[in-house]
């Protein structure tokens, strides 16, 4: 604490020691006036400072805390804007209608139509190509033997579709038996297709009436070697006619006439003729 003497108090008449502590009280004086001038500088100019002799001096210092810099804007980037596209109307083009496809021709192969109720014309000795007879082997050379298989077949597709649907057409009803064979047939092997050794197969379609009797007949393949026999059978041939709603009627039978060689021993065939 500093403890001022009022001046008044001080006798100049005083002795040197009160002189002295004259001086020294004048001096701490001025030097606390010039340590409270120092401390008003430091302190900032808002705060007031209220320093009183014998008081402790309370300083109070404000921190303001530096504020970050403002960061640059970045620049914008500029972006093209592509120009719309035109409009583009659609065109309706017409298609062409799709081609049906057509099925291929059937191959041709000759056929011979056959009136069975007309007499036989040159049956036995039916003119032939030369070049299918034979000419190296006589007369008197033994025949080959050769079999002969006679069936009826389910359909009248093997005779070509077209003849298919025309019969289709011809006989619409449905029939609960169809023609039938009352005897198996018994076909000779043509002596001139064997000495050939000559194999077929004949497809023979007849038209049998309602009295079992057959009227016409269509041979596929025509063969000047085998369809004169095949038409010497069928004209000898008795049938049972078909039958819906239990009467007789008229359909038509498709026949499968097959001829094969028979394969021959190697000691028969090296046998002196």
């Amino acid at each position: 604490m500093l403890l001022v003497t009022p001046i008044a108090m001080l006798d100049p008449s005083s002795t040197p020691d009160h002189r002295l502590w004259m001086s020294f009280a004048a001096s701490l004086l001025a030097h606390a006036v010039a340590l409270a001038v120092f401390a008003g500088m430091l302190l900032p100019a808002p705060v007031s400072v209220s320093v009183k002799l014998g008081d402790p001096a309370v300083m109070q210092v404000l921190l303001q805390g530096s504020q970050p810099a403002e960061t640059a804007a970045e620049p914008a980037a500029t972006v093209d804007i592509a120009p719309p596209r035109p409009i583009i109307e659609s065109v309706r083009t017409p298609l062409a209608a799709p081609k049906v496809q057509e099925s291929p021709p059937e191959p041709r192969v000759p056929v011979r139509r056959i009136d069975l109720r007309a007499p036989a014309a040159h049956v036995a000795g039916a003119e032939m190509p030369a070049e299918s007879i034979p000419d190296a082997l006589g007369s008197d050379t033994p025949i080959p033997p050769g079999d002969v298989a006679v069936g009826a077949a389910e359909s009248a597709e093997p005779m070509g579709h077209a003849q298919a649907l025309r019969l289709a057409q011809r006989f619409p009803q449905d029939v609960s038996r169809t023609p039938q064979l009352r005897d198996p047939l018994v076909v000779p092997y043509p002596p001139r297709a064997a000495r050939a050794h000559r194999e077929a197969r004949i497809w023979a379609l007849l038209i049998i009436d309602a009295n079992g009797n057959a009227t016409e007949a269509t041979l596929l393949p025509d063969d000047a070697l085998f369809g004169p026999t095949v038409e010497n059978a069928l004209r000898s041939a008795k049938f049972k006619a078909a039958e819906a709603d239990s009467q007789p009627v008229t359909y038509w039978l498709l026949l499968e006439f097959v001829f094969t060689m028979r394969s021959q021993s190697p000691a028969r065939a090296a046998a002196p003729r």
